[in-house]
């Protein structure tokens, strides 16, 4: 990935506007509204409130996670990664519409500090290092819970799914991958990355009146091609990540090494991420 600083607003009054009301005959526990993951009403707003937010305010998710190289099933560790995703979700005709903008930042997996310039193991080269993230971007969860994105890109392909939810008493989780490959001219070979994140919250957060959202916590596992910036050329391996995460997470909860970075070189994202969001949200389309 990318509110916690916005009011619930009230269950009652949003399962009635959302169409999204408990269904009837599923297990309660006292004082709490029904967790409904069988219809596919119930998924899609089990499942948002999971990611995002039924409600339309900020909402704050980060990941912190260790890069390792693949050569020959041999996984190295390399660099790691600290990011945050800032959107908003609102409600449309069919489904949730999303606007997401992520920043992240690659850094010493020791000192914890960004790196401006990486030495690749590999071929003893300098590397210059970007900046990681998305630019605010538009996407729709259907109500089958199928993705979507605002605006075809040329050369992108995906193949997006999210599995069954698992429910075990006071515990949900639920997974969602997806697998993409981008073709640019004049590359060799497309450049792949495919992604899976377990969210896990509780029901009693999920079921409790009132309530818009429920934190979960992250489990994040990548698979990627060598990233360009590497300057690894046809060289075969490829890189693997895993780390934790948190959705719908309070900003005091950012990872220190996010926070040092970004008030030292994207000051205004810490201080009004939501004004990254506004003109996109605004848009007409």
């Amino acid at each position: 990935m990318i509110d916690r600083r916005n009011l619930l607003t009230g269950v009652t009054a949003s399962a009635a506007v959302m169409g999204l009301a408990p269904a009837v005959g599923a297990t309660r526990s006292k004082g709490d509204t029904a967790l409904d993951v069988e219809s596919a009403e119930g998924r899609l707003r089990t499942f948002i409130m999971m990611r995002g937010a039924l409600d339309e305010g900020l909402v704050t998710s980060w990941v912190s996670a260790r890069y390792y190289g693949v050569v020959d099933d041999r996984m190295d560790p390399l660099f790691a990664v600290v990011s945050a995703v800032y959107s908003r979700y609102r409600q449309v005709a069919d489904g949730f519409e999303a606007i997401n903008f992520e920043l992240a930042w690659f850094t010493d997996p020791v000192t914890g500090k960004a790196l401006d310039v990486w030495r690749n193991p590999y071929t003893g080269q300098d590397c210059k290092v970007p900046t990681g993230g998305l630019p605010p971007s538009k996407i729709r969860f259907g109500r089958d819970l199928s993705f979507h994105i605002a605006r075809e890109i040329p050369g992108l392909s995906m193949e997006h799914d999210i599995l069954p939810f698992d429910v075990r008493g006071d515990d949900v989780w639920v997974t969602e991958r997806s697998r993409t490959a981008m073709t640019f001219p004049g590359a060799s070979r497309p450049f792949r990355y495919s992604e899976s994140n377990t969210f896990h919250a509780k029901r009693h957060d999920l079921t409790r009146p009132g309530a818009t959202r429920a934190t979960s916590e992250v489990s994040f596992t990548n698979v990627c091609s060598w990233r360009p910036w590497m300057g690894m050329g046809d060289r075969p391996g490829h890189l693997t990540a895993t780390g934790i995460g948190r959705q719908n997470a309070n900003p005091d909860s950012l990872p220190p090494a996010f926070v040092e970075a970004t008030a030292a070189r994207r000051p205004e994202v810490l201080t009004d991420p939501a004004t990254v969001l506004q003109p996109l949200w605004d848009a007409k389309a």
